[in-house]
């Protein structure tokens, strides 16, 4: 007769166990992705109508700047946390922390050191000393605890997604503040500080033993670099893949077009909040435990549990593209009406996007690490083939349309590595593709049936 024991930790109990974690966790990732694209068009609606489509351009520059230096110095140390058989172990985290600090020093001082030749080499000069001021951001965020990594480890889903909104709402309610005394671009890059020591003193505040002490374990470091020769090899292609075009449209357009394609931008990856958490936050652990349990079938697991949140997904996803002109319609001042065609372009990309992360964040979880590395090898191609063709057949449309087209392609990419780990079951893929058309189908109905009843 099997214990109560042996039924608590056999295989099959695990499973339900993890299941039952995982579902929870996909409706508080859903939950708060509604929630904080809400304030994004909140904050959309009332900034345009403070702001200058100038400010947007600024804005999107410097972010575009912080992002690249940021990910030339990325070395994984949140997946490197969550995964470490010693993840709970002070002198681990205090190694890690310590790391993290002295690496968000240096990029802000070599950020802040190179503020004015970035600014002249992107022919904005008169931006350099905002770029400097902005370089204090990544020290704020260095300093935060380890808490927001350990958290994702204990599956704390509910509490850090409690902690993205209420700093999205601080720097909202900063912004619009701001924006209505000063009506300039201040507004928008003070309150992006601000929030960011709202978060930084939110993950000491909302968790127990949140505080670290410099410290430093050779061995732990030596590990944590050996870990991110493939995620800084990785992250150093992504700067060129997501900051490429913003570069060149940077250099080539004035501040105001700019600015509309920023616009576009930012509602384009208002879905990739989504599948950026659900895959890192829900699949990723549920497979790595999987993996570490020696749990059979984690194909059939996998695929089970990304099923309703890829379909919904991937059908809501659609209706972005084929509902695009409408969407900036109902958003915008009728000034913004050409960050339509760029939404629609972008828009195409985060389709696919969960189906390639989540099969990238399965794959990491069984211990192919490199395949985050090889996946951006396969971008940059793309990217190196389409983005000089586009341009020369449509200028500056034609190169947005291949930055939108690259997760498509990158979608075949994935097949090939699940298949070889045996992770592949197309008969779900096809189905989340159809999904996604069927949005596209009804968005762009939706968007005919209320211009043609001309409710916009």
């Amino acid at each position: 007769m099997t214990s109560w024991a042996d039924r608590r930790f056999s295989p099959r109990a695990s499973v339900r166990r993890l299941t039952n974690f995982a579902l929870i966790d996909t409706n508080i990732v859903f939950a708060s992705v509604i929630l904080t694209n809400l304030l994004r068009a909140v904050s959309s609606v009332v900034l345009t109508r403070l702001l200058v489509p100038e400010a947007f351009g600024i804005a999107g520059i410097i972010a575009s700047v912080s992002f690249t230096l940021g990910m030339m110095a990325d070395l994984g140390f949140q997946p490197f946390v969550v995964r470490h058989r010693d993840g709970e172990e002070p002198r681990f985290l205090d190694t890690v922390w310590t790391i993290a600090i002295v690496r968000s020093l240096a990029i802000m001082l070599v950020m802040a050191g190179l503020s004015q030749p970035i600014a002249n080499l992107i022919g904005k000069p008169e931006l350099a000393f905002l770029i400097a001021v902005a370089s204090t951001g990544f020290l704020i965020d260095g300093l935060a605890s380890l808490t927001l990594m350990t958290a994702l480890r204990h599956r704390m889903v509910l509490r850090l997604s409690a902690i993205e909104l209420v700093v999205a709402l601080f720097q909202l309610v900063v912004a619009t503040g701001l924006a209505f005394i000063w009506r300039d671009y201040w507004a928008l890059l003070i309150a992006m500080l601000l929030a960011s020591g709202a978060k930084t003193a939110l993950s000491y505040l909302a968790f127990p033993n949140s505080k670290r002490r410099l410290g430093f374990d050779k061995g732990y470091a030596l590990e944590l670099w050996k870990f991110a020769r493939f995620v800084t090899g990785s992250s150093l292609i992504t700067i060129v893949i997501m900051q490429f075009d913003k570069w060149v449209l940077a250099a080539l357009m004035p501040l105001n077009e700019f600015g509309f394609y920023i616009l576009a931008v930012n509602l384009a990856t208002a879905p990739l909040a989504f599948t950026a958490a659900y895959p890192s936050r829900v699949l990723y652990p549920y497979c790595a435990q999987i993996f570490r349990e020696g749990i059979e079938d984690l194909r059939a697991l996998f695929y089970a549990k990304r099923q309703l949140p890829s379909l919904l997904y991937c059908f809501a996803a659609g209706g972005l593209v084929g509902s695009a002109p409408l969407v900036v319609a109902i958003l915008y001042q009728p000034t913004y009406a050409k960050a339509a065609v760029y939404l629609q372009l972008l828009a195409i990309g985060p389709m696919f996007a969960l189906s390639t992360n989540s099969a990238n964040e399965a794959l990491v979880a069984t211990g192919r690490i490199q395949a985050t590395l090889f996946t951006s090898i396969a971008r940059l191609i793309w990217l190196g083939i389409a983005a000089p063709a586009g341009y020369m057949m449509g200028k500056e449309i034609g190169l947005v349309a291949a930055v939108g087209l690259m997760e498509p392609a990158i979608l075949l990419f994935k097949w090939i590595q699940l298949q070889r780990a045996r992770l592949l079951d197309m008969r779900h893929e096809v189905v989340f593709l159809l999904a996604g058309g069927a949005g596209v189908l009804a968005g762009m109905a939706f968007d005919y049936l209320v211009r043609h009843a001309h409710l916009v």
